[in-house]
């Protein structure tokens, strides 16, 4: 299952995605997540993101050159890849490695997967409406926001309970 979040920029998209993984993983469900750094800036502000220090091995092999680069550690596994703008359908089919129950994506707003937009304001919300598959709205500023969310996910992942 796919559920995508997206939203305008500070809108609070990562505090939702780290209050449903939370929420997921108290329901004993395997989580991945994908997030879309979003387009650069015209200030060129977050042109892209930041790679690890230049000075672990596993960068120097990237740096030389290597198309892919994979470290692992005792718990931890972790990959830098040359691709240039993937969509999220690429990522799903050659990213994501793990069996998982939930693959939550934050951003890529024009997949077509089901969605929750979280807003800021009354604009917003009407311009993100237009997004296919939009399947709640939140505002993280009103009161029971996040009481609503959680009853709707119990809901829409068919939790029972805890409601």
């Amino acid at each position: 299952m796919i559920l995508q979040i997206v939203g305008h920029k500070n809108s609070g998209k990562t505090t939702l995605m780290s209050y449903t993984i939370n929420f997921l993983k108290a329901h004993q469900l395997s989580v991945a997540t994908i997030k879309h750094h979003g387009q650069a800036q015209s200030n060129f502000e977050e042109a892209d993101i930041t790679l690890q220090n230049d000075q672990v091995d596993h960068m120097k092999h990237f740096n030389a050159g290597a198309d892919q680069s994979i470290v692992q550690g005792r718990f931890y596994q972790q990959s830098v890849t040359r691709n240039e703008n993937q969509s999220l359908e690429e990522i799903l089919g050659e990213s994501v490695t793990i069996d998982c129950n939930v693959i939550l994506v934050e951003g890529f707003k024009s997949a077509a997967y089901d969605k929750v937009v979280v807003y800021k304001n009354e604009q917003e919300r009407q311009t993100l409406s237009r997004l296919a598959n939009v399947k709640y709205f939140v505002n993280l500023r009103d009161k029971d926001a996040l009481h609503l969310y959680h009853q709707w996910l119990c809901n829409y992942f068919k939790i029972k309970g805890r409601h």
